[in-house]
């Protein structure tokens, strides 16, 4: 399985958000790719809908998309590494995670089943990215019963 995470903006090279990132990248065993989105500097609705384009010239027709945002479906580790469970015999080859903006993400790529929080709180892209990856690593721990998760 491959798992895609796409989110605005980049990481700067000094900032340890990058480094705690491929800490948790570098312990899991699938594809995992990270796409920085480019930002856009305008008005709100026209802000979404370029962004809406750039995330949509990285989805294929056969992914599974998930949505992080807080209006989203509370889930714990247990369910969340569930839902990887159930991905991989279902045998799902590409999850993409789509991290949004700090105003969000168009609401035309909402309508799935697959749309998450990590709170109701508004998170920094960059600390997303990094509960994200954890997480990940943490719901693939949880499967091969390891102690990690506790």
């Amino acid at each position: 399985m491959e798992i895609q995470i796409l989110s605005p903006g980049k990481f700067k090279s000094s900032i340890p958000f990058k480094d705690i990132f491929n800490f948790y990248k570098n312990r899991i065993s699938f594809d995992l790719n990270l796409v920085e989105l480019k930002t856009f500097d305008t008005e709100k609705s026209r802000k979404l809908k370029l962004e809406k384009n750039e995330i949509i010239k990285h989805l294929k027709k056969e992914d599974c998309v998930v949505i992080l945002d807080k209006a989203g479906k509370y889930i714990s580790s247990k369910e969340f590494s569930e839902f990887f469970d159930l991905k991989m015999k279902n045998r799902i080859k590409r999850i993409c995670f789509i991290i949004g903006s700090e105003i969000g993400i168009d609401d035309s790529l909402k309508k799935g089943e697959n749309i998450f929080s990590f709170g109701r709180q508004t998170w920094p892209h960059l600390m997303v990215r990094i509960m994200l990856i954890e997480q990940i690593y943490r719901s693939l721990e949880i499967l091969k019963g390891t102690s990690y998760h506790k």
